[in-house]
């Protein structure tokens, strides 16, 4: 943190420290979403001179490789672990040294896999072009409309399961009862109208099949030719 030799005089204090990440724009080429991110990260380090005379600090602050410094005086020295900082503190007072740093980092995001509500976040993010932003609400609207099929087929699949379940347990029982029976033809009359439904839902779902194969390719088809930005 600080300094050469150890000096009870002089209190340093270095736990205010402050970070913020803020998007700065974006583009998107064939289905990725690259957005340009800068993280902003401040160090505080407050000195006490307990003394009576005017002191000499040194402050070493952790040095990070890609991270620049902004907004902070100009070091005394470099070396690849550490900034050294020299100020003088006047006796009595309290001296302060902010150490800002900047890094700018691009972040690669695929459409496709990406949940929906985090691609919502970047559609509404102000920093990034009107054309990226309505891009990708086209990219989210087709997302949520294959979604909304592939629900829909899942749903059919459980009925079907359900029907095939419940005909089990329906011949079970009809092994122990009468073929003559009223409860045996009510059976028989149940498993008829069962097979109907069977049929009509087998339809719908090969339709809707077919519809999420569509959807998937429209949607394949235009992030791939998606270039702007």
């Amino acid at each position: 943190l600080l300094s050469y030799g150890v000096d009870l005089q002089m209190l340093v204090d270095a736990t205010n420290n402050r970070s913020d990440s803020q998007i700065q724009t974006g583009k998107i080429v064939k289905g990725v979403l690259f957005v340009t991110r800068k993280e902003v990260r401040s160090q505080d380090y407050i000195a006490q001179n307990k003394s009576d005379h005017e002191k000499a600090l040194i402050v070493e602050h952790p040095r990070t490789s890609g991270w620049d410094l902004v907004n902070t005086p100009e070091p005394m020295e470099k070396t690849d672990s550490v900034y050294r900082f020299k100020t003088n503190v006047t006796a009595g007072e309290k001296s302060k040294l902010t150490v800002t740093e900047q890094i700018i980092q691009d972040e690669q995001i695929a459409i496709l896999p990406t949940d929906l509500e985090q691609l919502d976040v970047y559609r509404k993010t102000g920093e990034i072009p009107k054309n990226v932003q309505d891009a990708l609400a086209k990219a989210i609207g087709l997302r949520q409309a294959l979604a909304d099929t592939e629900r829909a087929v899942q749903q059919d699949k459980d009925k079907l399961n359900d029907i095939t379940t419940e005909q089990s347990r329906i011949r079970e029982n009809m092994k122990t009862v009468s073929q003559t029976s009223e409860y045996y033809t009510r059976l028989m009359t149940k498993l008829n109208d069962q097979e109907t439904e069977i049929e009509k839902t087998q339809g719908d779902l090969d339709s809707l099949q077919k519809k999420v194969d569509s959807e998937r390719g429209e949607l394949q088809a235009y992030l791939e030719n998606l270039n702007i930005g």
